[in-house]
């Protein structure tokens, strides 16, 4: 038995306080002489013998009145089998899809049950499974052989490797001072986010199980459809060169392949052409697209990628507002990366509006454009802020580049009241914090899953080349914050308002405030900020497997998803596909990993939390105060025919 408040236990002392009272009032018998003792022979006269006897049952129950009263307040209950235990290992276990190389998870089951076998005795084990989510397989037990057991019927899915998630599920189950949690892991410096960090209860210990390098591996990283054609990039992280053979599929049937070589730790792009004119496009509209390729020694799961056919041929609009509207002066770097690298009926059709003139323009005519991008709000008047409102909350998509011609507070009228936008302004513009102006910055995306980055894959870090000289400061309360600054400053964020997004930038498009039209990463993010912006109603056509909405099942593939808009309104294709970054090679050492681990210093509180949680289960001390009360009740009884 175990006491959640033993400190209670110290009433028991006040037990000694009828003991010492009883003992005082204990006399002395005094000798009496009697010339003649015939009138005390027919005396009523009690027995000595009787009259003790009930001394002593008062005092039994005064004393025992007592200790359950101490007892109830130190709350006793009786341990589980785990509770008895003094201490826990866990032993958290990689599955993630970069374990199903031939033979790697075999190796990592094999050090999972080491670290069963080699726990300390008297110590109970848990086992608990990890990828992008956690899954507590077998809570602490004694019993070693049931923990071997779930090893042994574990397996590799489909998921990236995220930490964090597996160290908050063995942290839940280790709330003692002598835990260990056992990672058998192959250390992948992807399944930690820039600036993420796990804690773990105060006084445990973290133990690494190194499954080993990646072997070399050929992964499809993405899969675009462009026009009539179908572009698969492939990436080789091993040593040596490989020719690849990739094989399209289109709604199930085979339709064309590509030979490709691709260099040592290098990509390459496997193109199918013509895809037009050798499969009817129109009857694949909300089609799929699959790209396979053979890696027979690498990971399976990165070998297959989808995406999505539509047959629609209206070329997608785009508006740019600037402050004159001549975009050849006013946006020549965003004109001139929305046309690069389009063609047919995806290239866009970009129209540039002066701001004045635009707040001229009816709803129906902002409504023709997929995207209006700002890229200043001089001479926007309020009828203008009112008709981009309306746009974006019927679902439209706006880009605003917070840079000198935007007005923070013109800029919040166009998102309307509900999204509180807030863009720091000055007279004539952004305003900048003139203190940080002679310093520059990077950015790192702080959400690699949102859609704008997938398309980058393991290149993400090409976006922290941009050098950023001046920037505003953005911020929403329904806006999620997709990168930011090295000073820690959001620098891209999402907003929603209505059934529309708007994607706000804190600098400029223009190589004023930074250099980011001249780097690599401005084509390939400008056209993905548009895509995205551009799809209506639920912009995600595709996920990963660890975001997959509810209702779809997290498999890569082509499933029909249920509408965010009710069960009146049909649903809709989309695909999964695993994450590319968990094809990336790169590792980090158990140093490293440690690095990142913190312990709470409010370890002994979290145990504290767990006694607490198992003594409210069983309750003993209601039925200690009804005893205490039953045996009072006697004794009143008992003392009153004493009297």
């Amino acid at each position: 038995m175990t006491f959640l408040s033993p400190l209670f236990l110290v009433g028991a002392a006040a037990a000694v306080v009828p003991i010492v009272l009883h003992l005082l009032r204990r006399r002395p018998e005094q000798r009496v002489r009697f010339a003649a003792v015939m009138f005390l022979r027919t005396a009523p006269v009690e027995h000595t013998s009787r009259r003790r006897l009930r001394e002593w049952l008062l005092l039994t129950l005064r004393v025992t009145a007592l200790v359950l009263l101490a007892l109830a307040f130190a709350r006793p209950f009786l341990r589980t089998a785990s509770a008895g235990a003094i201490g826990t290992t866990v032993v958290l276990l990689d599955t993630s899809f970069s374990m199903s190389a031939p033979g790697r998870f075999d190796r990592a089951k094999s050090l999972a049950k080491d670290a069963v076998r080699n726990a300390t005795s008297g110590y109970d084990v848990a086992l608990v499974t990890f990828s992008d989510q956690a899954a507590v397989v077998v809570r602490p037990t004694p019993d070693r052989g049931a923990v071997a057991a779930a090893i042994d019927a574990a397996a590799s899915g489909f998921g990236a490797t995220r930490y964090r998630a597996g160290l908050n599920a063995a942290g839940s189950l280790v709330a003692g001072l002598r835990c260990v949690i056992v990672v058998v892991t192959d250390l992948q410096e992807s399944g930690w986010d820039a600036g993420e960090h796990a804690s773990v209860p105060a006084g445990t210990r973290v133990e690494i199980r190194d499954v080993g390098a990646l072997p070399e591996n050929l992964a499809i990283t993405s899969l675009r459809v462009d026009s009539d054609r179908v572009i698969a990039t492939i990436r080789n992280s091993g040593s040596r060169g490989h020719q690849v053979r990739a094989r399209l599929r289109i709604a199930g049937k085979q339709a064309a392949e590509a030979s490709v070589t691709v260099e040592a730790r290098g990509s390459a792009d496997a193109v199918f052409s013509d895809i037009g004119a050798r499969v009817t496009v129109p009857a694949t509209d909300g089609g799929a697209a699959a790209v396979t390729i053979d890696d027979p020694a690498g990971i399976q799961a990165d070998n297959v990628r989808y995406a999505l056919i539509s047959s629609a041929t209206t070329r997608p609009s785009v508006l740019v507002a600037t402050t004159s509207g001549d975009l050849a002066r006013e946006a020549f770097y965003l004109e001139q990366a929305l046309a690069a690298g389009q063609s047919g009926r995806n290239a866009p059709d970009v129209t540039g509006v002066s701001a004045a003139k635009l707040s001229a323009w009816t709803r129906e005519q902002v409504a023709r454009h997929a995207v209006v991008v700002l890229l200043s709000t001089r001479g926007l008047e309020p009828r203008g802020r009112e008709t981009l409102a309306s746009y974006v909350a019927a679902g439209g998509g706006l880009l605003v580049a917070a840079g000198p011609d935007v007005d923070g507070d013109v800029v919040a009228d166009v998102l309307g009241a509900g999204a509180r936008l807030q863009i720091v302004a000055d007279t004539g513009g952004a305003r900048v914090d003139r203190s940080r102006a002679a310093v520059s910055w990077t950015l790192a995306p702080a959400d690699l899953r949102h859609p704008i980055f997938r398309a980058f894959g393991a290149e993400v870090a090409s976006l922290g080349l941009v050098t950023f000289r001046t920037a505003a400061r953005i911020s929403g309360s329904a806006c999620q914050t997709l990168a930011r600054f090295t000073s820690g400053d959001a620098a891209l964020i999402d907003c929603t308002a209505g059934d529309g997004h708007a994607i706000v930038l804190a600098s400029d498009l223009d190589n004023r405030w930074n250099d980011f039209p001249l780097r690599s990463s401005f084509v390939p993010l400008v056209h993905e900020m548009v895509r995205y912006l551009s799809t209506p109603g639920d912009r995600a056509a595709e996920y990963v497997v660890g975001d997959v909405p509810a209702g779809v099942p997290p498999v890569p593939g082509v499933v029909a998803a249920p509408s965010p808009r009710g069960a009146n309104v049909r649903s809709r294709k989309v695909v999964v596909n695993v994450d590319s970054r968990e094809s990336d090679p790169s590792r980090i050492s158990p140093d490293e990993f440690q690095a990142v681990v913190t312990q709470l210093r409010d370890g002994a509180a979290q145990a504290r939390a767990g006694v607490a949680a198992q003594e409210s289960t069983q309750e003993i001390w209601p039925f200690l105060i009804g005893l205490m009360i039953a045996i009072l009740a006697v004794e009143g009884i008992v003392a009153a025919r004493s009297a």
